[in-house]
Formats: C-alpha cells, structure tokens, sequence
C-alpha cells in the first residue's frame, strides 16, 4: 500500500477514476480567476449538468458565465458533474425526490422511465421527474457554490503560505 492507498497500480479502474477525478479538481482551483467568479462558474456549470439539456449543457453554461460574469472554464469543467457514471445516479434521484415531493409511488414512476426512456416519459411521469430534477438541480447548484469557492480559497492561502515559508528559509 504505497502512500497510504491501497490502489497504487495506475492501470487499476478505482485509480483511474480518484486520479481523473483529482486532475479535474486541480483543473479548478488553478483557473487564474476571483473565487467568487470561479464558483459562480461551476455553480453554472452544475445547473447545466444536472438539468436535462439534452447533450448541450456545456454551451449553455458557458453563455450563461459570458453573460453572468462567471468564468467559462470553470462552467464547463461544471457541467462534466453529469457524465455517463452519474448520470444513472441523478435520473434516479430525480425521479424518487420527485415522487416524494409529488406523493407518488417511486417505483412506478421510475418504472414507467425504465420502460419509455428518460427523454420520452412525458405527461405527469415527466412532470413528477422534473420536480425532483430541479429540486436537486437547486440543491447541488448551491453547494457545488459554496464548495467550489471554499476550496479555492483553501488552496490559495496554504499556495500562499507555502510560498511565505520558501522565502523566509523554512523550506
């Protein structure tokens, strides 16, 4: 278990994800960038993602950043939150939020989306989806705010002071 993980062959899918994973965070927190406007870019991107969009969430994130004054890179880096491994995650939490919020059955609706296809459950199957789509979409928008910014913040101080340590000779 070389440092302390105990998948240490790159080759290794659990790997390759943490390490895809890790490129993308570091991806934001070096965008040259206010924090604010960075996660205010996410935070777009986020919505973007995690709403359906139909495959052009991207372009819309980064016309809402121009016209937001948010940073773009960080809007598309944003919308990559729903990919082809979360996307099963959010379609079924969307459904089941929604079915709770609407009072319906979850297993029925998600069902009925099983059987017609996310994109073609119309009527009130889609409506009850919707719910719980923008209702998550809200909720992850927000955080993925706050976290995003915190964490940019974070690596600019310890940067800074790293930096503050060099060049007083502690190394």
């Amino acid at each position: 278990m070389p440092n302390g993980r105990p998948y240490s062959n790159k080759r290794h899918p659990v790997e390759r994800v943490r390490r895809w994973l890790k490129l993308w965070y570091y991806r934001i927190l070096r965008i040259d960038d206010p924090p604010e406007r960075i996660a205010r870019g996410a935070a777009i991107g986020v919505l973007m993602g995690v709403l359906p969009t139909f495959g052009v969430g991207g372009f819309l994130a980064v016309g809402l950043a121009f016209l937001l004054k948010a940073n773009k890179a960080a809007a598309v880096l944003g919308s990559f939150i729903v990919n082809p491994l979360t996307s099963p995650f959010f379609w079924t939490l969307s459904a089941v939020v929604g079915s709770f919020i609407m009072g319906e059955d979850s297993s029925t609706v998600m069902a009925r989306i099983k059987h017609e296809g996310v994109l073609a459950s119309t009527g009130w199957v889609g409506l009850v989806y919707m719910t719980g789509n923008v209702i998550l979409s809200a909720v992850f928008t927000a955080l993925s705010y706050y976290i995003v910014k915190a964490a940019v913040i974070r690596h600019r101080r310890k940067k800074e002071e790293k930096r503050l340590r060099r060049q007083n000779g502690g190394g």
